[in-house]
């Protein structure tokens, strides 16, 4: 069917005009600007189709704004638990109790021969003991050399001793050995034939082949490792192979055939948790000496509880001060720019709390988030005062902000690339507590970023098409 305009059907012409409407982004208008784009080129449209171009971007608009919105409730409830009345953020020893261990590097190898204590057999096993108790790089492990022989271990959010101290002490040394008869006692004895220094990679999963459904633990050798496993199960098929962690038997199957693949299993009835941490250990791989506990006990916040209701009540005053600003300078921008600050703490303290993904929250990680909302605002504040500037020009609302957002893009993205390289070069570079600095800064450029450009424009729509609010004046016009 033919409008009396132009030769297209009518379905084609709205088709058309709903591809100027690109929520967020682009440098097309909006309303009535975009028909008046169409106008240019086509001739008038007929009344029905403004009205249909209107309700679609409406409708769209709100069904985006919906789906901002059920992420921020959801984002809350990885934040807090509503149903403890608690919060759910893991925090660190600046903010909350840890456990506090001293080891002592003894000048003894694996064999029990004599090693020299050096830096470079302390830095080895500093990173072996980083990578066993913090394997995701965000728990803010502080591991702090002593002279030459000692480290001061700080663990965030664990407070049993045990499960603490199990996790330092142990060597960490996988071995595969072969059975061997001493002729003389008459008595068989486990020889070590293969150390799991070989071990290139290690992964927990579920053992299919287990009724009681318990965990193993699968493995990826080097190539080295490959030849040398492959040629070791050569020789012990039809025999057992004893597998050892620190001097403990894990199992001992028979060897069927040659393990030419450069990959095995280690099963024996883990649990989930079992799997887990031999995992960690494997792929940490082992201590280059033995280890003594010197001291370990629990601590409690540096700060204190009163600190650090002083430390946050300080964070929110100072957000609230600036809200307060932007709301009384942009009017109606800056009530939206408010709303879509909350959304964004709201979603950034709930990407630190993912299940197996959660950052421990410390001192320095607080500092690099709230550094990061002075960036959101500023983003916000760069569209803001061009926005002003299209309508100083005589320019109509919605010209105003579609001129204002693209043009401040540009420099928005400048400043949040810069800002995000330089918080990794912290992260990757720095130690621990600027670690979680970095990490929750780069975090927070990024979620600044989406918000400034994307979720504010999407509550301007909203302010524009459904609740009204269309009069210059509300914008600094």
């Amino acid at each position: 069917m033919l409008d009396q305009v132009g030769n297209r059907p009518f379905r084609d012409r709205v088709g058309r005009s709903l591809e100027f409407y690109k929520p967020g982004f682009g440098r097309a208008l909006q309303g009535e600007e975009r028909g008046r784009d169409l106008r240019t080129a086509a001739g008038p449209l007929p009344e029905r189709a403004h009205k249909e171009i209107s309700q679609a971007m409406k409708v769209q608009n709100q069904v985006i704004v919906a789906i901002v919105l059920a992420i921020c409730v959801y984002a809350t409830t990885l934040i807090y638990d509503f149903k403890e009345g608690s919060s759910k953020m893991l925090l660190g020893l600046d903010l909350r109790s840890g456990s506090h261990i001293a080891v002592e590097l003894l000048p003894v190898g694996a064999n029990g021969q004599e090693v020299l204590i050096t830096k470079e057999i302390q830095d080895r096993s500093i990173q072996v003991f980083r990578k066993r108790l913090d394997p995701e790089g965000n728990k803010e492990v502080v591991i702090t050399p002593e002279g030459l022989n000692r480290l001061i271990i700080e663990i965030p959010e664990v407070t049993d001793l045990a499960q603490a101290e199990a996790m330092v002490k142990k060597a960490g040394r996988l071995e595969f050995r072969e059975a061997q008869y001493d002729p003389a006692t008459e008595d068989t004895k486990w020889v070590t034939r293969m150390d799991g220094s070989a071990v290139k990679r290690a992964v927990p999963s579920l053992d299919p082949t287990s009724p009681t459904s318990s965990w193993r633990v699968n493995f990826d050798l080097t190539s080295e490792g490959t030849k040398e496993f492959g040629t070791l199960t050569k020789e012990l098929r039809g025999r057992p192979l004893g597998i050892f962690f620190d001097g403990e038997e894990i199992s001992a199957p028979i060897v069927n055939e040659p393990i030419l693949g450069g990959s095995g299993v280690i099963s024996g009835s883990f649990s989930q948790e079992e799997a887990v941490s031999l995992s960690n250990f494997l792929n940490a791989g082992a201590l280059p000496v033995n280890v003594k506990m010197l001291e370990s006990y629990t601590v409690s916040p540096t700060l204190g509880a009163e600190s650090l209701n002083t430390s946050l009540n300080a964070a929110l005053g100072g957000l609230v001060l600036v809200l307060l600003y932007i709301v009384f300078f942009y009017r109606m921008l800056g009530a939206v720019a408010g709303l879509a600050l909350l959304a964004y703490g709201v979603i950034v303290l709930a990407s630190m709390n993912i299940p197996t993904m959660q950052f421990v929250l410390t001192l320095p990680g607080i500092a690099g988030f709230v550094l990061s909302i002075g960036m959101a605002v500023d983003a916000n504040v760069l569209i803001f005062e061009r926005i002003r500037e299209e309508l100083d020009d005589d320019h109509t609302l919605m010209e105003a902000i579609g001129h204002g957002f693209d043009k401040a893009f540009s420099s928005i993205l400048d400043g949040h690339v810069t800002t995000f390289i330089g918080a990794g070069i912290l992260y990757v570079l720095g130690s621990a507590s600027i670690k979680g600095f970095g990490l929750t800064l780069m975090l927070g450029t990024a979620w600044s970023m989406v918000t400034a450009i994307f979720v504010t424009r999407q509550f301007l729509n909203f302010a524009i098409y459904t609740l009204g609010f269309k009069a210059k004046k509300m914008y600094g016009g």
